[in-house]
């Protein structure tokens, strides 16, 4: 690889880090929405559906077009991490969504954004996203969903299978930090 392809591969203004960027912005409608209550179901499930495929499309994008780079390893999780944050809070706040969920949510992914500062600061090295963490955001993004529509029957279920993903990717994560730190 020469040096000029490597600067391509850290650019910030790719196509597929507008598409995560997109869903940071899309989720201020997302919760503007989920807050005004049920009579806005239909627009908040688009905008909802809207980040769902962009978190699909930037990571598509990003491989088909060779633009994986440092920003959109940063970008993806980040902007996952923002989205489900708030959109879960707003459940917890406007859907009856027990408040555990966004404690669990929110303290995975505070110790995971912390240590993987920690790790780029201390080691150089950015971990990407795995394939738990990928489910659980997909598991989450589904889980939302049932609570935008209260759909009653499937919360227990969907919820049940969010924590154990919660956790499985927390395990997942700190695992990978400590063979970093072990090197």
């Amino acid at each position: 690889m020469d040096e000029n392809s490597e600067v391509e591969l850290d650019r910030f203004w790719t196509i597929s880090n507008v598409f995560s960027l997109l869903r940071v912005v899309l989720t201020f409608p997302a919760v503007w929405l989920i807050a005004i209550g049920p009579d806005v179901v239909w627009p908040a499930f688009v905008v909802v559906m809207v980040m769902i495929v962009s978190d699909w499309m930037d990571g598509y994008l990003a491989r088909s077009r060779g633009e994986i780079s440092r920003w959109g390893k940063i970008l993806d999780p980040l902007a996952d991490k923002i989205a489900i944050g708030a959109i879960t809070l707003a459940m917890v706040l406007f859907k009856d969504m027990p408040l555990w969920i966004i404690v669990a949510v929110l303290t995975r992914d505070v110790i995971i954004f912390f240590a993987g500062i920690y790790l780029v600061k201390r080691y150089d090295v950015l971990l990407s996203s795995n394939i738990w963490g990928k489910a659980t955001t997909v598991v989450m993004s589904w889980l939302l969903l049932v609570y935008l529509w209260d759909a009653t029957m499937l919360k227990p279920v969907l919820i049940g299978v969010s924590v154990l993903l919660l956790g499985v990717s927390f395990i997942s994560y700190a695992v990978q930090f400590f063979r970093v730190v072990r090197q």
